[in-house]
């Protein structure tokens, strides 16, 4: 066996006090950072910005889903009305006649040349195609004084009514005696006209859901979360609908746009109230009074936020709506500036890279960047290098450099003896000071709350293992120099000049990583983390629950063990001075 008891104990009475100040002071300062962070609610201001992100989002949220739906309604309302005139009788029938067909004939050729029906998306498509290839052919016969957006629509409407009423037919003027002139076939006409129409509104009802339910599923919602926004789609349209058309029978009715307006407002405020209203309580009436109380005010909250969004929203609508200001300025155009302005936030007032540096701000960990990146990356490790750069130095260089290693190698103690009982009293000193480093780390977080805090017992048991592994690695590199060099100054130089550069790497690194937040980033920076191995000691890994940690920490693991065993064999086989 290569280990000498005496060896073991004569390199530890040497270096016990060295050991004994690094470790205290290491183990004090740890607890002092965690005590004092515990007591300090350092992340207090990080999430006062990141609250103030969460409400923005929120707020606009409020403000969009209030104007959207406020749009909404009054494009109900219109459609209805519109629809009750004669003046898009020829246009909707020659739609009806020519898109119908060709609509029956692409979802043919579809299923022939792919041996199957379209699904829901790819009959959509379908639909698109059809839709563009009729505007093509009857471009001459579109009414006046209406969008493409809303021909588009009203087409997109008709070919939803065919899905459920393909056996629908205007009737043919030539089927009756006198043509079209005769009472017959205008009683029949009108007859059809008018369920035509009321097909149509069904239609729009069941085409508003899918709208809603197809946008948000592009924006990533569950699919029962967009289902939820399909069904108040259809129940804001067919409230729209269903009122006008019981308003439309009353005696003396004339269409005033601005009553419909003043409904569509309150409907969608008392929509989004009782929406908040029902967010905070999920339990319903069985909710606590404060429960209850907490979700009156929010929803009192989110009505005035619908109010205000949708009041600032008809305003810039009668701003742009100013020819004079604005001649160039479409329909479409003057709505989607006029919703702009309305949904506005606090953050949107920002400056953008201002905005984001903000919200990185109050997405980041404090306490995983103080204990982590700093203490354990860098202050943590300092002391320890330190103990690792003199002990091993003195444990082989420095005893052949003064003449001492004659004696010990005078006696029957073999060389690969005494490599081995040095390299395993660096080994066990420094196991144990992270033994009492961990012990000291534990005690403190349990002291400030235990898993409750920032940082549970679990990480930092992981951060003490890689502090552990990264000085591993660089005790088996000063040794690795120790047994090389003959004199003190270039193992030294060599082993504890490099240790000292990684140090200083990673502290410059650390400005140019992504745990500094961006707007003190300086990325050109981060090349420094390449030239260190305490790169390697991967804190942030740890901190997201990943495993990408483990490999680095076997690297390390590596690195220790090939320059302990380069330093043992070098040691073994150099000449020495004696």
């Amino acid at each position: 066996m290569h280990f000498s008891k005496a060896l073991f104990k004569q390199s530890m009475k040497a270096n016990w006090v060295k050991w004994v100040c690094v470790t205290v002071a290491t183990c004090v300062m740890l607890a002092i950072v965690i005590i004092v962070l515990g007591s300090l609610a350092i992340n207090d201001i990080r999430d006062s910005l990141k609250d103030v992100f969460t409400e923005a989002d929120q707020e606009r949220y409020l403000k969009e889903n209030s104007v959207d739906s406020y749009d909404a309604y009054n494009l109900s309302v219109t459609l209805a009305h519109e629809l009750d005139g004669e003046q898009y009788n020829a246009f909707l029938e020659l739609g009806w006649n020519f898109l119908t067909p060709m609509y029956k004939t692409n979802i043919a050729l579809f299923t022939a040349e792919n041996g199957r029906a379209p699904t829901e998306e790819e009959l959509q498509d379908i639909k698109d195609k059809t839709i563009d290839s009729v505007l093509g052919m009857i471009g001459a016969n579109l009414p006046e004084n209406i969008s493409s957006e809303e021909i588009e629509q009203l087409l997109q409407i008709v070919l939803f009514t065919y899905d459920n009423h393909s056996d629908f037919a205007f009737p043919n003027a030539d089927d009756f005696e006198g043509g079209a002139e005769s009472e017959e076939y205008k009683t029949e006409y009108a007859s059809k006209v008018s369920e035509f129409k009321d097909y149509l509104k069904e239609s729009y009802i069941e085409y508003a859901g899918v709208v809603a339910y197809n946008l948000y599923i592009s924006q990533g919602e569950e699919e029962s979360v967009a289902e939820g926004y399909g069904a108040q789609a259809r129940a804001l349209a067919n409230t729209a609908i269903t009122s006008y058309e019981q308003k439309s029978q009353e005696e003396g009715f004339v269409f005033d746009e601005d009553d419909f307006k003043a409904e569509a407002s309150s409907y969608v405020i008392n929509m989004i109230y009782n929406e908040a209203k029902a967010m905070y309580l999920p339990n319903g009436e069985s909710s606590t009074e404060e429960e209850k109380e907490l979700a009156e005010q929010y929803a009192v909250a989110a009505k005035v936020i619908a109010n205000t969004a949708i009041s600032t929203y008809e305003l810039w609508i009668d701003e742009y709506s100013d020819v004079e200001k604005y001649p160039d300025m479409t329909q479409t155009e003057i709505k989607e500036k006029a919703r702009g302005e309305a949904v506005e936030s606090i953050t949107d007032q920002i400056p953008e890279k201002v905005a984001e540096a903000l919200e990185e701000l109050g997405n980041m960990d404090i306490y995983g960047l103080i204990i982590g990146s700093i203490f354990y990356r860098i202050a943590g490790l300092l002391l320890p290098m330190v103990f690792v750069i003199m002990v091993a130095n003195g444990l082989l260089a420095g005893q052949v450099d003064s003449g001492s290693m004659a004696y010990v190698l005078s006696t029957p103690t073999k060389r690969r003896t005494v490599a081995c009982t040095q390299m395993a009293y660096l080994m066990i000193s420094l196991l144990a000071m992270f033994l009492m480093v961990t012990i000291t780390s534990v005690i403190s977080i349990w002291v400030v709350g235990g898993n409750n805090f920032a940082i549970n017992f679990a990480e930092i048991c992981f951060f003490n293992l890689g502090a552990f592994l990264t000085m591993f690695a660089f005790a088996g590199y000063c040794f690795m120099c120790s047994a090389i060099f003959n004199r003190s100054k270039y193992s030294m130089s060599i082993g504890g000049g490099l240790s000292i550069f990684m140090l200083v790497c990673t502290i410059l690194g650390l400005f140019g990583s992504n745990v500094v937040p961006s707007a003190m980033r300086i990325d050109a920076m981060n090349v420094f983390n390449f030239l260190s191995i305490i790169s390697l000691f991967d804190t942030v890994s740890i901190l997201n629950g990943t495993i990408a940690f483990a490999w680095k920490f076997a690297i390390l693991a590596g690195i220790a063990i090939v320059t302990f065993i380069i330093g043992v064999f070098r040691f073994e086989k150099k000449d020495l001075p004696l």
